[in-house]
């Protein structure tokens, strides 16, 4: 047996024994989504986004599912990249209109956050979706929000396992946070065939984004005691993330890539689960209007991991050796050299300025930002102080809009 095989092996074990979400993984499981509905309800609200798994004939072939089981179902789409306010009162609007008692989300992770937020509303029943933003907010009101039965069709988000739901706010222009064990979905059918039809670009940035949980779900040390195994399953993903994604992007017919990548981005999940991501999120939560999460994310973790690394040493030695870099005595260049030599072999942007659309007001906007979002400071691994934070995101991001740590290492 291969090294591959073996650490899909290992990672398969680790999505079996899973507890807090149930899960159904492997090739061609989307065929038992009526018999999971079913467990739940014999009548559905089907969540999707603005087409593709229509064109792709996922959608289709999900509701004959239902039919064949005899379950009732309302098919709710459009729902848009970095879903806004507005799409989740729609999708709790068909919710009440005929007292669906059960979501399935069928997408990527705007699709599956989408839904969680809805959930909430459509449970409890009472308040605006601004009131449960934040940490622990809807637990406050309910244990559970209704059953919520995800079927993801990218490699990246990881929503199938999180507590997480990202909603842009279209009057601030800036995305917000739910965070709470009562919107982790119920169950989650994994199938690699699902993400076969997904592009060059959107298997890049998915992948990206999956990338980001994983290393920063690992480099994360505030929650560092909440899962003895979460740094295991993030080197785990990462193992098969540095293998599968050159593989999918060059040529996405590869199944074995695939695989690689559906089982690391559900890890990814597993990772944030427990750990919370920090810098590279908070400034993508700004920059949705401009480029892909998976894309920000990702353009900024080599800037903020220089910051980090002065209370993450040993940890960015083991990701740089997974990396193949030599230790030359300076962990951050190190590191941070190593992983955008790999965005290099991706054809990725190593520098912010790399995107036309991209202008210097955005890291001012950044920066304004980050007060709506105060938990993302204090989750980094070595947290921004509030009346230091201006000028720390602001050498952050500027190095990263010059392609430059050198800043950022004397922080």
């Amino acid at each position: 047996m291969d090294t591959i095989e073996k650490t899909m092996r290992e990672a398969e074990g680790i999505l079996q024994a899973w507890k807090p979400t149930r899960i159904t993984f492997g090739e061609g499981s989307v065929h038992k989504v009526g018999e999971v509905v079913k467990k739940y309800s014999d009548r559905v609200l089907v969540v999707i986004g603005k087409g593709s798994v229509k064109n792709s004939g996922v959608l289709d072939k999900i509701t004959g599912l239902l039919e064949k089981s005899s379950i009732q179902y309302d098919v709710c789409g459009g729902v848009e990249p970095n879903p806004s306010k507005e799409t989740v009162y729609r999708i709790v609007y068909h919710l009440l209109a005929k007292s669906f008692p059960c979501l399935l989300a069928v997408g990527g992770g705007s699709v599956m956050d989408a839904a969680k937020a809805a959930g909430i509303l459509a449970t409890v029943k009472e308040g605006e979706l601004d009131d449960y933003f934040g940490v622990g907010m809807v637990s406050k009101k309910i244990k559970k929000i209704m059953n919520l039965i995800v079927l993801p069709t990218t490699s990246g988000t990881g929503s199938e396992f999180t507590k997480f739901s990202v909603i842009t706010d279209t009057v601030l222009h800036v995305k917000k946070v739910i965070l709470d064990m009562a919107i982790v979905p119920a169950e989650a059918i994994v199938d690699p065939e699902l993400t076969y039809s997904c592009g060059p670009h959107v298997s890049l940035v998915a992948g990206l984004d999956t990338m980001t949980h994983l290393i920063e779900g690992y480099l994360n040390t505030v929650d560092e005691n909440a899962d003895p195994e979460a740094n295991t399953r993030a080197l785990v993903g990462l193992g098969l993330l540095f293998e599968g994604l050159p593989r999918v992007v060059k040529y996405g017919k590869d199944k074995e890539a695939r695989r690689m990548m559906s089982l690391a981005s559900t890890l990814g999940g597993s990772v944030l689960f427990f750990k919370q991501a920090g810098g590279p999120h908070l400034n993508s939560f700004s920059w949705c209007d401009v480029m892909d999460h998976g894309e920000a994310c990702a353009v900024m973790l080599p800037y903020y991991s220089a910051y980090y690394a002065p209370v993450v040493k040993e940890k960015l030695k083991t990701l740089a050796q997974i990396l193949g870099v030599r230790d030359s005595g300076h962990i951050a260049r190190d590191f941070a050299g190593g992983l955008l030599d790999f965005y290099k072999s991706l054809n990725f942007p190593s520098t912010l300025k790399a995107y036309e659309r991209f202008s210097e007001d955005l890291i001012d906007k950044a920066i304004r930002d980050a007060s709506q979002n105060r938990m993302k400071l204090e989750a980094m691994p070595r947290p921004v102080p509030a009346d230091k934070s201006q000028e720390v995101l602001r050498t952050i991001i500027e190095g990263a809009y010059q392609g430059s740590i050198e800043e950022i290492v004397k922080l």
